[in-house]
């Protein structure tokens, strides 16, 4: 059994032992004046790759509107979109009882030229899951490099990917495992993924069942 798997029963102990901790809001204003927004990212920082996106589908945040997360009080990266596609990312967000507001303008856009921007530590390849299991919710993604003993954290811990719901993940190239599991307990993973500049996509099926699941 690999070493993962030991790790995910522990997050997800930790996980059920502070579910009673009380959500706050962290916000995002759209301060750019003409621009839309067309995607607002959260992760916690410890995080290698970027949450889901906020703004699904063809929700836009248009000039002054608020998008609005609940979230526990922890640390947190941030990262928007606007409709050209530069970015704009505020890290290492200390979000308290009270909760958190970034107004993003024009002066936040990322240097993509930088070296060391976030963008680049994150990653800009997307990895793609479709929740295709019919009557089936997922309830945790977890991703990490192949490389790496532990999962880390469930990527959608605080929210539930229904079934024809999308979830992306950002992240650099390079070999990575993904590891699934539905409302059921049931699991789906899959291993030594090659992302490429191109991303990698998975719709998930009840044919993709682990075999210790069945």
């Amino acid at each position: 059994m690999k070493i993962k798997t030991y790790c995910i029963l522990v997050s997800i102990a930790v996980l059920l032992s502070s579910g009673c901790t009380e959500k706050v809001a962290l916000s995002v204003t759209n301060g750019l004046e003409h621009y839309n927004i067309n995607c607002v990212y959260i992760s916690r920082n410890s995080d290698h790759v970027w949450g889901a996106n906020h703004l699904p589908g063809t929700d836009i945040l248009e000039p002054g509107k608020t998008a609005e997360v609940l979230v526990r009080p922890g640390s947190y990266d941030l990262q928007v979109t606007d409709e050209d596609g530069d970015t704009y990312t505020l890290n290492d967000i200390r979000v308290g009882v009270d909760g958190f507001n970034w107004t993003v303008n024009l002066d936040h856009m990322d240097a993509m030229s930088s070296s060391d921007t976030d963008i680049e530590y994150a990653g800009q390849i997307p990895i793609v899951i479709t929740n295709d299991l019919g009557d089936w919710d997922i309830y945790g993604i977890w991703i990490s490099s192949s490389v790496d003993e532990e999962w880390g954290n469930n990527h959608i811990e605080d929210a539930t990917l229904y079934p024809g719901d999308t979830y992306t993940a950002y992240v650099q190239s390079g070999t990575y495992d993904i590891y699934i599991e539905d409302q059921d307990g049931d699991t789906y993973s899959r291993y030594s993924i090659i992302v490429a500049d191109e991303g990698y996509t998975w719709s998930i099926s009840l044919s993709d069942l682990d075999s210790s699941s069945r």
